[in-house]
């Protein structure tokens, strides 16, 4: 049952965005099952992916994050198409769970989730892989749905498949398509490698707020290609208006193709990706229907966590707890209670995987703009007593966009207040146990913030762009390897060598 209070706060989320909410139930679709919510038919689908352990459970009510306002959800048909059903702007992603505890849990070293959109309607969803371009041994079937336009003029016909049982460091090849047999259509190939296991090095690519500069966007993306990144996280505000579909084409299609050579591509369809929502995603359907990101059972896609070698990562969409005022009320209570047990899991678990890393948007120790907004005290109030409670090593941030670090810091009293400030060594690195580092790294194409807008004893290091510095932006390239997590932040430049513009080791 929804409650009355996530009916009205995402009703005012939503006020941006002209959904059309139909049933969305695909004529002859097996899978589907109609459910009268109180306000009108809601269509839920399940897809449970052929050789998974875990279920997708999209939905059409408009309300819902998970899947928001999607409609004419059906599983893969060789039906004929009645136009350019061409597949593009192919995502990889992290299908599975939200439970760690339980059979189904995320794991990108083991499968993938593909996601990508057609010209014109069709429930055509297969995908081809294998480990050789010309051997595309396997074929696994997905399902279809349209997103619709919102505040833009772009229909989304999408399409996703979901594979398990995959091996961790390899490279596959892969194409998706589908449609009539013997006439199918099919994509170009492309190739992922899939999260390497946990006893090798690797790199992870964070970054966020990458919504004004399409070309800055675009840059970090070759960056993340250049540093060969095991998968990139993204904590929010991809795009400035998250219900314009148009938006999310031109973002997108900057990152697909290489700019320095059309016949080949650059991060999209070809690194892992997974977001977290923003400010200015705004719980729209175009966010969702664009990514594949793990599902709990309620809220699904406003939480997820993840362990990539010898880090657990954890990402939570921080919107409820900072505009809600009652966080016993969902959603709010339901991301909350699910952030205490995986981060209890997690803590349980440092053995196997030693360090915990948050992602959420809003910079809960920032001294730029956003600084002392309400909502951003309120997120901080609620956020950095749990992250105490379970010794999270290390939070990444965006919604300034600038570069920041904070000094290890614990929760003040009031939590919404200034922090107890920990130390830092000789190399400015963590004194391990005085508390967690907060990091802000807001530049992947966003207009530029000031730096040091009030001044604070938790504040480390503080590092612009833009306004006659030498950088456009910033993002992060996290070092994961054994018993050590080493953050070197970057300054982006338009042209040349990239500035390394702080570093954190942290060790356990």
């Amino acid at each position: 049952m929804r409650s009355t209070a996530f009916v009205a706060f995402a009703s005012s989320l939503f006020a941006l965005a002209a959904f059309s909410c139909g049933n969305g139930k695909a004529p002859g679709n097996p899978d589907a099952s109609t459910e009268d919510a109180g306000d009108g038919a809601v269509t839920t689908f399940s897809y449970t992916p052929a050789g998974c352990n875990y279920t997708v459970t999209p939905t059409n009510d408009g309300l819902s994050p998970t899947g928001g306002a999607f409609l004419n959800l059906a599983p893969d048909d060789t039906a004929p198409p009645s136009g350019d059903i061409t597949p593009s702007l192919v995502r990889v992603g992290v299908g599975g769970g939200t439970d760690a505890t339980a059979p189904g849990y995320a794991d990108p070293t083991k499968t993938a989730a593909f996601t990508w959109q057609t010209p014109t309607a069709t429930n055509a969803a297969k995908l081809k892989i294998g480990t050789s371009a010309t051997s595309l041994t396997t074929t696994q079937t997905g399902y279809s749905w349209t997103t619709p336009q919102g505040l833009g003029t772009t229909m989304m016909y999408m399409h996703s498949v979901h594979v398990c049982g995959l091996t961790p460091g390899t490279t596959y090849y892969y194409e998706v398509g589908g449609g009539p047999t013997g006439s199918e259509t099919w994509s170009a190939v492309q190739s992922f490698t899939t999260v390497p296991p946990a006893s090798q090095s690797m790199t992870v690519g964070v970054f966020g707020d990458a919504r004004d500069t399409l070309t800055t966007w675009q840059l970090v993306h070759e960056r993340m290609q250049q540093a060969g990144v095991a998968i990139q996280l993204i904590p929010g505000d991809i795009v400035d208006i998250g219900a314009n579909g148009d938006l999310w084409q031109q973002w997108l299609t900057a990152i697909w193709k290489d700019p320095n050579d059309s016949s080949k591509f650059l991060t999209l369809g070809q690194q892992m990706m997974l977001p977290i929502a923003g400010n200015h995603e705004a719980e729209a359907a175009q966010f969702y229907g664009n990514w594949a990101i793990p599902q709990g059972a309620q809220y699904a896609s406003t939480y997820a966590s993840i362990d990539v070698g010898n880090t657990h990562f954890v990402m939570i969409d921080d919107d409820f707890s900072a505009l809600q005022t009652d966080y016993t009320q969902d959603p709010a209570n339901t991301l909350l209670t699910w952030l205490k047990a995986d981060l209890d899991h997690a803590n349980k678990n440092r053995t196997n995987v030693p360090f915990i890393v948050a992602l959420s948007h809003r910079g809960l120790y920032s001294t730029s703009n956003h600084s002392t907004d309400p909502d951003v005290l309120a997120a901080r109030g609620v956020f950095a007593p749990i992250y105490d409670q379970y010794s999270v090593d290390l939070v990444f941030n965006g919604h300034d966009h600038e570069y920041e670090r904070s000094k290890p810091v614990k929760a003040g009293n009031p939590p919404s207040g200034d922090p107890v400030v920990g130390s830092v060594d000789g190399n400015n690195n963590p004194v391990a146990g005085t508390g967690t580092t907060y990091v802000i790294c807001a530049g992947a194409g966003a207009d530029p913030y000031a730096v040091g807008e009030i001044t604070k004893s938790y504040s480390l290091k503080q590092v612009a762009f833009g306004n006659n510095t030498p950088y456009i932006g910033t993002y992060s390239l996290l070092t994961l390897n054994g018993n050590s997590l080493v953050v070197n932040a970057y300054g982006l430049k338009a042209s040349g060598t990239d500035d390394v513009i702080d570093t954190i080791t942290l060790s356990h």
